[in-house]
């Protein structure tokens, strides 16, 4: 059977047949597939953006430069997309210098001393990075100007990098974003003999809120003052309505405990309410979630770089993971710039990378980031989950924002949605047949089909 366009429609391995049906009314899907509909357009390469200039508005939003948020610039791009890093900020790796003994960072600090660059200490959070990369700052300074002074640095040997802006752009709530939708999901737990995987949510954090439908119990999921998701956070004060990105990290937990409701999830909130978060400080939260015994990392966060190289920051957290315990593994969406460029920390080869699948179960290349570095896909259009309560701004929707209640679901399309699908798989693969989180991933990717720049395609939810 082909489909419209004359592709043929791909079968993807069901890992769970049956173990996730639709609750929704043939009326309800439909309702929800109009809204999917939309939030496909604007994902990938839309054809004019839903929002314009948005992100100059993000940057207004954040406030001065002391506010103690994370400001950042946007460096044009002749590749594609704009790439958007932090304010006057530059990531160096030392590196030995002929079996000398002393590293190259001292040269690198020389240099950006004389460019105006302070050296910042703050490792007290995550001392396994301290030694291993530095972080050098100067205010006022433009992306051009930094970009010259990276390059300027690598030209000298130096292992030098921007400090980029993991999760901004395609992710955020407000492109391509969530709507409400009447699907639910009764709570079952399986229990079994073996212990449960514990996974790390590496997001935007958690909602405070108290649902009574059993989904994201502060039993199951533990709040801290640092994983909370603050949902109104900008601009300074908060305005009543949810930030750009507030949920997101509530809704890929959800998505896990969907697919496993046993597993054991640890919440870190490394990306603030409007979707904006260095590289450095996700690498910071992954390293201490491994610290604090996570088995499985969830990362439903990217970006492309400048020169497609990888980020300095999160390679360091790999390799600082790999010796802290080298079964650990790292999940992370592929990206939704619907093209072959790496979106980090996805493209990672120590990384297992998911890609989207069309509800039919073809690629969906027009939005999802795909190419040969790609592992598995599983459906990201439509995916229905638990969400937080609020109003959404009407900067992002002035014709009809949106009200989530208590005990809120909503539908969203997205690889973000995609990879925690994976996550969770891997967890119930993991404690139901006692595997290790890497055999359970070779277990996964046998019972999947071969799709070229999409990996090992899988069924698990249902989509839209």
């Amino acid at each position: 059977m082909s489909r419209e366009d004359g592709s043929s429609p791909a079968v993807a391995g069901d890992l769970f047949e049956g173990d996730y049906p639709d609750s929704r009314t043939d009326e309800e899907r439909e309702r929800d597939r109009t809204v999917v509909l939309r939030q496909v357009r604007t994902l990938g390469t839309p054809v004019e953006p839903l929002v314009v200039d948005f992100p100059q508005l993000l940057q207004k939003r954040r406030g001065r430069a002391d506010s103690g948020v994370v400001q950042f610039e946007i460096v044009p791009s002749q590749q594609g997309q704009d790439t958007f890093v932090a304010a006057g900020e530059i990531l160096v790796r030392p590196q030995r210098k002929d079996g000398a003994g002393a590293d190259t960072v001292a040269d690198g600090e020389s240099a950006l001393e004389r460019n105006g660059f302070a050296r910042q200490p703050g490792f007290d959070d995550c001392p396994e990075l301290r030694g291993s990369v530095a972080r050098f700052v100067r205010s006022g300074i433009d992306a051009r100007e930094l970009l010259e002074v990276v390059s300027q640095l690598r030209a000298e040997g130096q292992a030098a990098s921007l400090n980029h802006i993991t999760p901004l752009a395609k992710i955020i709530k407000g492109l391509g974003g969530s709507e409400p939708s009447a699907a639910t999901r009764t709570l079952v737990r399986t229990r079994t003999a073996s212990a449960p995987t514990r996974v790390a949510v590496i997001d935007t954090g958690v909602a405070a809120e108290m649902r009574t439908d059993g989904w994201l119990s502060h039993a199951d999921i533990e709040r801290r003052g640092d994983n909370i998701d603050e949902l109104d956070m900008f601009p300074a004060g908060g305005d009543r309505l949810l930030d750009f990105a507030s949920g997101h990290g509530t809704f890929v937990t959800a998505v896990i405990q969907q697919v496993w409701p046993d597993a054991d999830i640890r919440v870190y909130r490394a990306v603030d309410s409007d979707g904006v978060g260095t590289e450095f400080g996700v690498a910071c939260a992954m390293i201490r979630a491994v610290r604090e015994g996570a088995q499985i990392l969830n990362l439903s966060v990217g970006s492309q770089t400048v020169d497609d190289g990888p980020p300095v920051a999160l390679e360091t957290a790999l390799d600082v993971i790999e010796t802290m315990d080298p079964e650990v593994l790292v999940v992370a969406a592929a990206g939704n710039n619907g093209d072959t460029r790496p979106c980090w920390p996805a493209a990672f080869r120590r990384v297992v990378a998911v890609a989207g699948l069309r509800n039919d179960l073809t690629p969906a290349s027009t939005w999802s980031s795909h190419g040969v570095w790609v592992d598995c896909s599983t459906i990201g259009e439509g995916i229905t989950s638990p969400y937080v309560e609020g109003w959404e701004s009407n900067l992002i929707d002035p014709d009809d924002p949106d009200h989530f209640g208590p005990n809120s679901w909503a539908v969203w399309t997205g690889t973000s949605f995609a990879a925690p699908q994976i996550t969770g798989a891997l967890a119930r693969i993991c404690q139901e047949r006692g595997h290790t989180p890497r055999q359970a991933l070779g277990w996964l990717l046998a019972q999947g089909v071969a799709v070229p720049n999409f990996g090992r395609a899988v069924r698990i939810l249902p989509g839209t």
